[in-house]
């Protein structure tokens, strides 16, 4: 049996003295090179704990294998299957005390680093399938009408979700751009507001209706 690996990829950061200049994101992000050395140390458990720590139950050891191949393309229909946000999950979502909690190396204090291999994958697909990305499938509709209130990362969601299923989704924002919490309460320094107007694009790309300046209620 292979000797585990308890090393995590360290991400690459701005130096102090750069971010004291700027507002730009601090954590630069994997490498090809560093996220493939990362999703080397999965040992691909017969038990996915890390799944069952999952929120939305993503593939995670079928999407780091993909990473592990070389298959991105692969990875991202992988994630994009079950999380229509992987850009701002692999962010802001406290893998910690959830996926990377449950995975089995956490038990020697170095999980996988589960969300900036989700970031990886996130900003790979956009860096590199934007122009020849094709626009999602729309599948067969329902004929129903549904109505979300709020564009947060809730609204975006189940909007997302619901477009999948084949029903007609709109979601009604009060304020003039979609995101919520995710546009006007993480600075842009922890979540850049080009990332959230992406995976708000897709939302919109599945089929769903953004109104804003809609107040409901």
């Amino acid at each position: 049996m292979a000797k585990l690996n308890l090393n995590r990829v360290a991400m690459p950061r701005q130096s102090p003295r750069k971010r004291a200049k700027n507002f730009n994101e601090v954590a630069l992000g994997y490498s090809l090179k560093q996220a493939q050395k990362e999703a080397g140390r999965c040992i691909q458990c017969p038990k996915r704990n890390c799944v069952d720590g999952c929120p939305v139950e993503i593939d995670i050891p079928g999407f780091i294998q993909a990473i592990r191949d070389g298959d991105m393309p692969e990875a991202v229909r992988i994630l994009k299957s079950k999380n229509a946000l992987p850009g701002i999950c692999g962010r802001v979502c406290p893998q910690e005390s959830q996926c990377e909690a449950t995975c089995s190396l956490a038990k020697k204090e170095a999980p996988i680093a589960i969300g900036r291999l989700e970031r990886f994958v996130a900003d790979w697909e956009r860096a590199n399938m934007g122009a020849a990305k094709k626009p999602p499938k729309s599948p067969k509709s329902t004929g129903k009408k549904i109505a979300v209130v709020g564009s947060g990362p809730a609204g975006l969601t189940a909007a997302a979700d619901l477009a999948k299923m084949g029903h007609s989704a709109t979601i009604f924002e009060a304020l003039h751009v979609a995101g919520g919490v995710l546009m006007y309460g993480i600075p842009e320094f922890r979540l850049p507001k080009e990332i959230v107007q992406a995976e708000v694009d897709y939302v919109a790309s599945l089929g769903v209706k953004i109104e804003l300046d809609s107040v409901v209620g």
